[in-house]
């Protein structure tokens, strides 16, 4: 389907996808049903049209169940928190999901680029550089908020540097981070197709997994 042919996703459809992945499925069968949902939706159709935040939702909740070998995942059907993991029989961890980014960037008005457009150096580096007030803007947003005190943060830091930064950024990150701490019952930020814990129960940790087929939007 071209992007001519999609103007808008009809709003019965998108209620259908929110039930269907709001249902518990295993991490592989979410991941490949998310990934199937969104890959046909053009850009300008994804980042603009209203009411399609939970398939990015759902996409790092896909990206979350994997990296914490989940045994099932869906989405919440209600307003919040975003998502919920099985990790045994037992127990279901529920996560709440934002995006930290530039401020101001309009994915939506962006042209897609070939995969080998050059990428200089000096765009790591403000990417880098912009972390700190990208992380605020979103924690201050989210512990404005109430929620259970089981609820954790998922917070996908969209604003790679090719790994060029990474023992630079985690304390920086660490400290972005560290409002939400007494909020949520853990902190995750997504990073370099790595998710890492900071925070659990007030407290700094320091796990981490690797995401498999990390990509961006």
């Amino acid at each position: 389907m071209s992007d001519s042919e999609i103007d808008r996703v009809p709003k019965t459809t998108l209620d259908c996808w929110k039930a269907e992945l709001s249902e518990w499925m295993v991490p592989g069968a979410f991941r490949s049903r998310v990934d199937a949902i969104i890959r046909p939706l053009p850009r300008h159709i994804f980042f603009r049209q209203g009411g399609l935040a939970f398939l990015r939702d759902a996409w790092i909740a896909g990206k979350v169940a994997n990296a914490l070998s989940s045994r099932l995942v869906r989405l919440v059907p209600h307003a919040r928190p975003d998502f919920e993991v099985q990790t045994d029989m037992q127990t279901n961890q529920q996560f709440e999901v934002t995006e930290a980014d530039m401020d101001g960037r309009r994915r939506g008005d962006e042209i897609d680029l070939p995969s080998l457009e050059p990428d200089p150096v000096e765009n790591w580096r403000r990417r880098f550089e912009a972390i700190p007030a990208a992380l605020d803007r979103v924690v201050t947003k989210k512990v404005a908020k109430d929620y259970s005190s089981d609820v954790s943060l998922v917070i996908y830091l969209n604003l790679s540097c090719y790994g060029a930064y990474t023992a630079e950024g985690l304390p920086i990150i660490r400290e972005s981070t560290s409002a939400a701490r007494e909020k949520f019952r853990s902190v995750f930020v997504m990073w370099e197709g790595i998710l890492y814990k900071f925070w659990e129960d007030g407290k700094p940790a320091t796990e981490r997994w690797p995401i498999a087929q990390l990509d961006d939007f």
